[in-house]
């Protein structure tokens, strides 16, 4: 019997660690990051080279509404910056604060285009190639 009821408690201790670590993890990735680097390139898809003046739109989401209120299980924030590509096709910004990122790029002459987005990160780097309307 003292055997039965030890290994039962051995089996609750490791189903509470494992549970506990499981809860850290998800905390720990499902927070905010401060001071994101957010920057790319767009392309022209046939002949890969830069294209200037495409309008770069920046989607933000975060866990962290504007008046400071957190939840970890949705996204209560979200921000939209317009960005325009100089003469090498480039562009960047730095968020504050961010969870999630995606980028919207579009240009006259070119199929609109959602790049994928992104888990935030201190760096988040896109390479966009814009394919032309036809």
């Amino acid at each position: 019997m003292k055997q039965i009821i030890s290994r039962l408690l051995i089996a609750i201790l490791v189903i509470l660690a494992l549970a506990s670590v499981y809860i850290f993890i998800y905390y720990y990735n499902n927070q905010d990051v401060n001071d994101i680097k957010v920057e790319g390139y767009v392309l022209d898809s046939s002949n890969s080279q830069p294209l200037k003046d495409v309008k770069v739109t920046v989607i933000n989401d975060r866990y962290e509404n504007d008046n400071g209120h957190k939840n970890y299980d949705e996204y209560l924030g979200q921000d939209k910056i317009e960005l325009k590509t100089d003469t090498k096709g480039y562009y960047s910004i730095v968020l504050k604060k961010s969870a999630y990122v995606y980028i919207y790029t579009k240009k006259d002459g070119y199929k609109p285009l959602e790049e994928k987005g992104k888990q935030a990160q201190k760096l988040l780097t896109f390479k966009t190639y814009m394919n032309r309307s036809k």
